[in-house]
């Protein structure tokens, strides 16, 4: 059984490795294990090992399953691996739920909106959020253990082999009625999110990450993420307004309005793990009403694993579908993303990717408070990179400071210089819709192999193309003429990078580069 000194904890396991209650890891295919499935579907996309995992991709209906028991149990320890994907909106996202025999829910582990762990308690209809960060874009190891013992009832939450103190209590108040279900999901309609499940399991005593053999163990401080590097697909300039005479019902014509197009790329590709939209995402202005009827169509199917970056178009007020006073603040980019666009009226957020760290700016400094020293995107981007000290930085945005298109311009120099100080690998923007490819560059545009960040520009989304105004210095490729999506593997001291075109075009660009 279990004992805890502090915020240690040590037990003793079986002498053998013995079957769980109840373990899926999905290698058959289907979710036939289960006793009840809504909304959730196996699938070969995001898997933490072997070759299927299950998944739950939702703007609205519950994506959830549950399993009855064998017997109930007083005692259980709920094990699974968890990649949160995505999270939209402003509700908390439930993914490991306890019931009773008859349905009743006992206890559950959630992400917050700010992708904090946290735990609720459904006998008392109380929640606790710990300071854990359910780290998005990578496997976790989650597991929770209840024992249910009235007002002297243990809850115990551990991520990643390491049991947070803030989530567990033995003065829980739980009731009596023991558990005799489990669920994987969140069973709430009216959600946004994207979350991936592997290797899930249920006992009477702590799940290891591998069996072990021995009479005592101590709990693990790691777990053991999968060998595939994740994936990022990127382009902006993307979907045409509604009202554009190309636009042919979402389908467009000859060379423009072509972003289904370019999204069937990411569609088909089950390689990319998330996508980083970099601004003009909506023309003409970036209505809500627009957004709905074009990009939703489009983009929109891989809206669950976007990361936008705000264009000026999005601020625009006048010139096309809902284009008026009620798009100030680009309200209609702010609404159609919610939580995944960052604060409204900012527009800067971070993430990770496996050991990446990953910047979205806002480069309309007019519209976000300026982008100079002390301006507060610019105080902002110092201390998220002070508290990052990843390897690897990505910064994306949408209007460049380096391009050979004509649209460069000075207003991000500082945020750049910000990123070079820290040793910044790479930035992609858009505005120019062009492909374009910089040697590394240190701030002031001179040539910087050593510590330079490398630009790209994929304005390539498929609105329409523009042409080559004089040549920059340091620009390395060019292309004028094709849609498609730049793809970045993301390796822990590296990254590869290859432009994939849309279908029935040959240009290409591919290449990798180590990290400073």
């Amino acid at each position: 059984m279990l004992a805890v000194v502090g915020s240690a904890a040590s037990l003793t396991a079986r002498a053998e490795a013995v079957a769980p209650l109840f373990a899926d890891d999905f290698e058959s295919g289907g979710l036939s294990g289960w006793t009840a499935v809504s909304g959730l579907a196996v699938q070969q996309q995001q898997v933490y090992a072997g070759a299927w995992a299950a998944r739950g991709t939702t703007s609205g209906p519950a994506a959830y399953a549950t399993k009855t028991l064998p017997a109930t149990q007083p005692e259980l320890f709920y094990r699974t691996r968890v990649k949160l994907i995505s999270l939209g909106g402003t509700s908390s996202v439930n993914f490991m739920k306890f019931r009773t025999a008859t349905g009743t829910a006992i206890a559950e582990l959630y992400v917050t909106p700010a992708g904090l762990l946290g735990y609720r308690n459904d006998v008392t209809a109380t929640s606790t959020n710990s300071q854990t960060t359910v780290t998005a874009g990578v496997w976790h190891e989650a597991q929770m253990h209840l024992r249910v013992n009235g007002t002297a009832s243990t809850v115990e939450v551990w991520l990643d082999g390491t049991r947070i103190d803030a989530l567990s209590t033995a003065t829980a108040s739980l009731g009596t009625t023991p558990v005799g279900r489990i669920q994987l999901g969140e069973n709430v309609a009216g959600r946004s999110y994207d979350f991936a499940y592997d290797d899930v399991a249920a006992d009477t005593s702590y799940i290891n990450s591998t069996p072990t053999t021995t009479t005592t163990t101590t709990l693990p401080t790691t777990t053991t993420e999968p060998t595939t590097d994740p994936v990022l697909a990127a382009a902006g300039d993307i979907a045409c307004d509604p009202l554009n005479p190309n636009f042919n019902g979402g389908a467009g014509s000859g060379d423009v309005c072509r972003d289904r197009l370019v999204s069937d790329l990411i569609l088909n590709d089950a390689s990319i793990d998330a996508v980083a939209a970099l601004g003009d995402n909506q023309y003409y202005c970036g209505g809500l009403s627009a957004f709905q009827q074009s990009y939703d169509q489009s983009w929109g199917r891989v809206k669950t694993i976007t990361h936008p970056a705000v264009g000026n178009h999005e601020y625009l007020t006048s010139g096309g579908t809902d284009c008026n006073a009620g798009n100030a603040g680009a309200a209609g980019y702010f609404t159609y993303f919610g939580a995944a666009a960052g604060t409204p009226g900012q527009g800067w957020y971070s993430f990770d990717m496996g050991a990446w760290h990953l910047i979205a700016l806002n480069s309309n400094c007019g519209d976000a408070g300026g982008c100079g020293t002390g301006s507060p995107q610019e105080t902002w981007l110092r201390n998220d990179l002070a508290s990052h000290p990843n390897s690897c930085v990505l910064a994306f945005y949408h209007i460049p400071l380096w391009s050979s298109g004509g649209r460069a311009a000075n207003n991000t120099r500082t945020l750049v210089t910000d990123l070079y100080n820290a040793g910044a690998e790479v930035i992609l923007a858009g505005h120019d819709h062009i492909y374009e490819r910089f040697a590394p560059q240190n701030p002031s545009g001179m040539l910087d192999n050593a510590r330079g960040i490398r630009e790209f520009i994929v304005g390539t989304g498929g609105a329409n193309h523009t042409s080559i105004a004089t040549v920059a210095p340091n620009s390395e490729v060019r292309n004028t003429d094709t849609f498609g999506v730049l793809k970045l593997t993301l390796h822990p001291n590296s990254y590869d990078w290859r432009f994939t075109p849309e279908a029935g075009k040959t240009f290409t660009d591919t290449g990798s580069q180590a990290c400073h």
